[in-house]
């Protein structure tokens, strides 16, 4: 996972609130940055890359980020944007409706919508960025909280928001090859929650789009075994193949492709890591699902335009990525 770290305390402190507002710039883009504490702003921001998902945790003093309707775009608007609330008091407002966040809180909304976020005093956030694309099918509200009116919401969001609690307290230590599996469940906690939310409404998301969220979820958390198809994905989920294939039809890939080419980019993890370097090519594939040491190869150089064996020796030597430097 790409990282980056930055904090304000290497700044001279008159310059501290300006360079806070530089990093908000380069991330969420053209935002209304206003700090609302006298003292000097000792802030922390780190930025993650979790498979499809951008995960930012934020330390900082009281302050107000907003979107105005004069803003027309914003590179961010590919994403929806999802906040969790770690410690202090703040409050969203979009449109007409706004939600106190407390420790513990969290609220998804639409980003390209006028919105304003206000932290009254200083607080810890974990920001979430989604793709759109991910959604696709679903009707995500402008703004929706982990306010719920029924037990099983509650259940449901209490769930979602002490997972994402214990992600924001793991994010710095995550090996690199979690990145597909925690955003795949990220997503698929999200998913279950707003279909929940529109059921409870009468407002019934498509089945497809629920059930290809809890089929990738399914995928990553049982890639390790070689036995995972698509007749034991339709019988543990309780449908039919042929339904499974139709779901993804609207993929990039087939459900097969997909199965495959997450194995590929596990196995593709570990022979990049150091500490992976005493365990064989071989072993690595049987432990991510392959049976077949000449097939995995063939996949692999397919995929990747060399051999796992070329792949892992050009990793290793290579010097590792320069932190980006603001």
């Amino acid at each position: 996972m790409q990282r980056f770290h930055f904090d304000t305390r290497g700044e001279e402190a008159s310059h501290r609130a300006e360079a806070w507002g530089l990093v908000n710039h380069d991330y969420f883009g053209d935002l209304g940055v206003q700090c609302l504490d006298e003292g000097p702003f000792d802030a922390e921001f780190a930025a993650y890359e979790v498979g499809p998902l951008r995960m930012y945790r934020i330390d900082a003093p009281a302050h107000r980020v907003w979107r105005d309707a004069a803003v027309r775009e914003l590179p961010s608007d590919g994403f929806y944007k999802l906040v969790l609330q770690l410690a202090g008091a703040a409050e969203i407002r979009q449109h007409e409706r706004f939600f106190e966040l407390r420790p513990g809180d969290w609220s998804l909304y639409d980003p390209q919508a006028p919105y304003s976020i206000t932290n009254f005093e200083r607080a810890q956030l974990m920001v979430v960025q989604l793709p759109r694309r991910e959604f696709k099918g679903f009707k995500v509200p402008n703004l929706h909280t982990s306010a719920a009116h029924t037990s099983a919401l509650q259940g449901l969001s209490a769930v979602f928001g002490s997972f994402l609690r214990s992600l924001a307290e793991q994010l710095p230590t995550l090996p690199d090859a979690v990145g597909q599996p925690v955003s795949e469940t990220t997503i698929g906690l999200l998913a279950s929650t707003l279909a929940a939310d529109q059921q409870a409404s009468e407002n019934h998301a498509p089945l497809p789009s629920v059930l290809k969220l809890r089929v990738k979820q399914h995928v990553q958390a049982h890639l390790s075994e070689s036995d995972l198809t698509i007749e034991r994905i339709a019988s543990d989920l309780r449908c039919s193949k042929r339904y499974l294939h139709r779901i993804f039809e609207g993929e990039a890939c087939s459900l097969d492709r997909y199965i495959w080419q997450s194995r590929l980019e596990r196995c593709r993890a570990a022979l990049a890591s150091p500490t992976a370097a005493k365990r064989s090519i071989s072993e690595i594939a049987f432990a991510w699902g392959f049976n077949s040491s000449p097939h995995f190869c063939r996949l692999f150089k397919s995929q990747y335009g060399v051999s796992p064996r070329e792949y892992r020796q050009q990793a290793l030597v290579a010097p590792p990525e320069t932190a980006r430097a603001h």
